[in-house]
């Protein structure tokens, strides 16, 4: 099956050592610098945003120490019924309430 013929062209300038860091990334994933900026716009483009390779390997991490510290204070606190509920009730305020704490955390930031 023939590929679709591309007709349509966007270009940009850079700086010496702008390309020659979009070069060396290019050449890291296989690809020419034009096709890696297409394929990185177009990816880019859709409306299902996948993570990169570094924003995965950080959520990774995040989520296996989440993992490991929810379950490891659980094992801390089953001793005490009364601290134990606590636990877990403040476990899940923090799952039903991550979108509106993260943002708060954002704003102390910004």
């Amino acid at each position: 099956m023939a590929e679709t013929k591309r007709t349509k062209n966007i270009a940009f300038r850079l700086t010496d050592d702008e390309y020659t860091q979009i070069e060396k990334a290019a050449t890291a994933a296989g690809n020419d610098p034009n096709t890696w900026c297409r394929k990185l716009a177009l990816t880019q483009s859709t409306e299902g945003h996948e993570l990169t390779k570094n924003e995965r390997l950080i959520y990774q991490e995040i989520a296996l120490l989440r993992f490991l510290i929810g379950h490891g204070f659980k094992l801390l606190f089953s001793r005490n019924e009364v601290t134990a509920g606590a636990w877990k009730k403040l476990t899940m305020q923090a799952d039903q309430r991550s979108e509106e704490i993260v943002n708060e955390v954002l704003s102390r930031r910004l």
